[in-house]
Formats: C-alpha cells, structure tokens, sequence
C-alpha cells in the first residue's frame, strides 16, 4: 500500500492548474478540487472527456495501457479498461477488463458525475464520487471546468497520506484532459461564486408537464435550506 502511495505522489511532471487543493478532508474522507479556464467550448471538452484513451495517463491504468479506456456517458454507463493482447492470429483480443467509475449522472457539455474508488481506493470500503462540472463564460470564448472527487468510508490508508497521493495524481488527469486548449488569460478560476458539484444547472427552467428541482445551495450560500412545501 505505501508503495502505491508514493507512486501517486510523484506524478508533478505538468503544469499545475489555477486552483488545486485537498479543499476538506477528516478522519474518513476528503475532498479533492481542480479548477482550470481554458479557451474552449463545453462542448470541445465533453468530446475529449469522454474519450479517456486519448488524455488517462497509462501510468495510472491497471493494464499498462490506455486504448482500452472507454466511457459509456449515460447513467449506470462504466468508465471502463479493457484487457486487451494480440492472439496468434494478430488480431486484438479482450481478455479482462476492470471498472475505474460508474456514471450516475450525465447531460453533455455540463456534468458528468461518476462514482468508484480510483487505484487502490477500489480494494477499500469507500465511496468516491467525482463531478466534472463546466460552465461557459458569458461571451462563449472560454469555459471554466472542475474536477471534484469526494471519498469517505473505512481505508486502510491514512488520509493524511492518501489524500495528497489521489489530490497528486487526479490533477495529472486533469491537465492531461485539458492540454490540447490554452489556458484562458483572464483569472476566472476562482472557486468562489462556481458550484463545484453544479446543483443548479442554468437552463431556461422546467418545460411543460415537469415539476422544477427544489434549490439545493451550495457550500458559498448562506442561510438556512428550506425543504419545499407539501403539495
């Protein structure tokens, strides 16, 4: 287990991204968040997103290689990795696979969130959840994404030294997902004022014969949540 935790811990090759931190963590959990702006469209970044053979770090695969990676972006959809070797016949065969999430929410070019244990979280009693959230700017010139995973449960691992580890190596993923787009050149990447986990998705409201999502605030607000009245 130490081993692997070192490994994590010394992916720092690439540039860091305008804001990254373990923002929160306990004696069972943390929580991990990567914020960039680039000179993209949402769109531009949710086609690479979900083509993780082109981006995951073959460093950070169960397999040693990456064009088996594949994300299937609807609900119970698997972020998965494909054994694959070639047969006596030359031909790519698949002879395993393992499952890095699992998609539990889905709408393209806005959040897509996945829950699994990543590395060797997935041998432990946790629960991980990542949301990758992006919002564009108003004139459509660049788009601000995150990455936020939150992790809880009973590890063998310390947090103390896990955290930074998976902090370490989610940030490599990040800035591998994001390299082929500049960097946006004004600071945009303030946490403040962006709902990490997206909670009120900014659409033109519920269409006709559908009940609108009681408001759920985020950690910025203030005030106490009121839950909606009965009908």
């Amino acid at each position: 287990m130490r081993k692997a935790i070192t490994c994590a811990a010394g992916c720092l090759a690439f540039t860091a991204p305008a804001f990254a931190e373990v923002k929160t963590s306990s004696d069972t959990g943390f929580n991990s968040v990567h914020i960039a702006s680039v000179k993209a469209s949402p769109d531009e970044i949710w086609k690479r997103l979900i083509a993780p053979k082109d981006w995951w770090n073959k460093s950070h695969s169960w397999s040693g290689l990456t064009e088996g990676f594949y994300i299937d972006a609807q609900a119970n959809g698997c972020f998965c990795e494909l054994f694959q070797e070639k047969g006596a016949d030359g031909k790519v065969k698949t002879v395993g696979s393992v499952e890095h999430m699992r998609v539990i929410f889905s709408q393209p070019g806005k959040v897509l969130r996945m829950q699994g244990g990543l590395g060797p979280l997935q041998s432990e009693a946790v629960t991980g959840t990542l949301t990758v959230a992006m919002e564009p700017s108003k004139d459509g010139q660049t788009t601000k994404i995150s990455f936020s995973y939150v992790v809880g449960g009973y590890m063998r691992y310390k947090v103390s030294e896990i955290a930074p580890a998976v902090d370490s190596v989610l940030g490599d993923q990040f800035r591998r997902l994001l390299t082929p787009f500049a960097p946006a050149t004004e600071d945009t990447t303030s946490v403040d004022g962006f709902s990490l986990d997206v909670e009120n998705l900014k659409d033109e409201g519920p269409t006709e014969g559908t009940e609108k999502a009681p408001e759920i605030k985020s950690d910025n607000d203030t005030g106490d949540e009121q839950a909606p009245a009965p009908k």
